[in-house]
């Protein structure tokens, strides 16, 4: 029985989670969280728009998996209207279609579905930001190849490559998801292999990168290199160093989601007990934001810099123009202090006999010559 219920699809734990019926709290804390992520997305998205510290491949990577947070805010829309249609309805659970009722959807015959439609779009969130690992070790594969110029050219058709490439593997185990009834067990063996082979890659891009920089540094007279290519390294290296901060997030979700989802079963807690679980789990997976946003802002510091140096001058203008004024009060006082100053050590200056003799001798000099 444990087998059965750790073999459950994922369409399933999203129906069971849609069919709970929410409080009128529930749904106005669900969207105060939704208002402040994106509140904080939007921030985010302005604050990698005015930084130039990555390159533009990599930093439009940043913002498509940032701004692709809103398809769960259309996802949880989409089912608050299918539980409104649930409350609304006069027949018993058992006479919706299969998709509806147990998750046994299809694309041909529930396309136009509400629920089949947010299902897609929370699935192709989350492989979405699964794949952004190795959609950011690609740009890097390439930094590293066209290391000679990459930082001189836009080189745009790179970051398209990989857009595409990210969307058409995210919807495409999206639709398997949702059309073929794939299981948690599964998800979890092909998001531990997609980040084994991620961790591998990035182990060899670190390598090459690091054994290049050893060798500029110990070779450095050599022309082949030039400060471009030095700074490159450097820069290849600090978004990896940055990127093993991702991984840990990433790997730390799959296995919050991993024991939450498992253990419960396991434990044969109660069924109320399993769904309040997950429920709050889905807070936790929608207001990501809260957590993530943050986390970027305090970890890449040039996004910290920017932010602070925004909010002082956002609510530091007054405190600034009333100190320069207070300044321009105090400039006179100045000086006067600074004359009052010099007329003292010009009246002890000339009041040596030594400097009045020499001042004597060139006013005389200055006479005779004239």
């Amino acid at each position: 029985m444990e087998s059965d219920a750790l073999q459950v699809t994922l369409m399933e734990i999203f129906l069971k989670n849609s069919h709970q019926i929410q409080s009128t709290v529930s749904k106005i804390v669900q969207m105060c969280l939704f208002l402040i992520g994106c509140l904080l997305t939007a921030l985010c998205v302005f604050i990698a728009i005015k930084c130039s510290t990555f390159h533009k491949n990599l930093r439009n990577i940043f913002i498509a998996l940032i701004f692709v947070w809103f398809e769960l805010f259309i996802c949880r829309l989409l089912v608050f209207r299918f539980q409104h249609i649930l409350a609304n309805f006069d027949g018993d659970i058992d006479e919706l279609d299969e998709c509806g009722r147990i998750g046994n959807c299809s694309l041909s015959a529930n396309w136009a579905d509400s629920i089949f439609i947010a299902a897609n779009l929370r699935y192709h969130y989350m492989y979405f930001v699964m794949f952004t690992p190795i959609a950011i070790l690609s740009e890097r594969i390439s930094a590293t190849i066209l290391i000679h110029d990459y930082e001189k050219k836009r080189r745009s058709w790179i970051y398209v490559i990989i857009l595409i490439a990210q969307t058409i593997f995210s919807v495409s185990f999206a639709l398997i998801t949702t059309s073929f009834r794939l299981t948690f067990v599964a998800l979890i063996v092909c998001t531990g292999t997609i980040m084994i082979a991620a961790i591998l890659i990035y182990i060899l891009v670190e390598y090459i990168n690091k054994k290049r920089l050893l060798k500029l540094e110990q070779d450095h007279r050599n022309t082949n290199y030039s400060l471009s290519i030095r700074y490159q390294l450097k820069e290849n290296l600090k978004t990896l160093k940055l990127m093993r901060r991702f991984f840990l997030s990433i790997i730390g979700f799959i296995v919050v989601m991993a024991l939450t989802n498992s253990i419960p079963v396991l434990l044969k807690f109660p069924e109320s007990a399993i769904l309040s679980i997950r429920e709050y789990l889905d807070y936790l997976f929608h207001a990501n934001p809260i957590i993530l946003v943050p986390t970027a802002i305090l970890t890449i510091e040039s996004y910290r810099r920017f932010f602070l140096s925004r909010t002082r001058q956002l609510f530091g203008i007054r405190y600034e123009s009333q100190r320069n004024n207070l300044n321009k009060l105090k400039l006179p006082a100045n000086v006067n202090e600074s004359d009052v100053y010099f007329e003292i050590f010009e009246r002890q200056l000339y009041s040596k006999p030594s400097f009045r003799q020499i001042k004597s001798n060139s006013t005389s000099k200055l006479a005779s010559i004239s």
